[in-house]
């Protein structure tokens, strides 16, 4: 096969696959960034995000804790209807909900609210960042993978000349191959 019908199918394999590739490639980049920073600290869990109120409640009549004092306390703050159960311990009440909890000191009168509210779209990309699917979604992800490797192999020779593989393409190729060389090198 000649040099210039061997670029030909080059090219369009690797233009035809990279089409393919966009909208999992998007994904895996914005849910990597996200995870990236969830790691650093920059977030306290990736796929929600949370916030914290404080409240002044009143003690239980007799000291005992029941479900009608509970939901008056969720009534009250408005989170009746996110209730799912509670359990006492001595001094404290934790009442658990849909996307949250709720502390109660039985001894200070106060209550903290801690709320998680989903990151709906990053949430989704993480479950498939992680492979939390699983199934079919593995053999998906692996051809996926597949298809990364092509691209990055066809891409070196997409282009010819003096910014071909032979020349400047050599040097970025060398530093891209460097570059987690040094990565791993220095934080192992």
């Amino acid at each position: 096969m000649q040099t210039k019908t061997l670029r030909r199918w080059n090219n369009a394999l690797h233009r035809d696959i990279g089409y393919l590739a966009f909208g999992m490639t998007i994904i895996y980049a914005i849910s990597g960034i996200v995870l990236n920073h969830f790691k650093s600290g920059d977030f306290v869990h990736p796929d929600y995000s949370q916030s914290f109120q404080s409240y002044n409640v009143p003690l239980p009549a007799d000291s005992i804790v029941t479900r009608t004092y509970v939901m008056s306390i969720l009534k009250d703050i408005g989170e009746e209807d996110h209730f799912k159960c509670f359990i006492t311990g001595r001094g404290y009440v934790n009442v658990y909900l849909t996307h949250g909890s709720l502390y109660i000191d039985l001894k200070k009168g106060e209550a903290d609210l801690q709320k998680k509210t989903p990151r709906y779209v990053i949430k989704e990309f993480n479950l498939m960042h992680y492979n939390n699917i699983k199934k079919l979604f593995t053999w998906f992800s692996d051809l996926y993978a597949v298809a990364l490797i092509f691209l990055a192999i066809t891409g070196l020779f997409v282009l010819k000349g003096k910014n071909g593989v032979l020349r400047r393409g050599a040097w970025l190729t060398a530093i891209g191959i460097l570059l987690p060389a040094l990565f791993l090198l220095f934080y192992s």
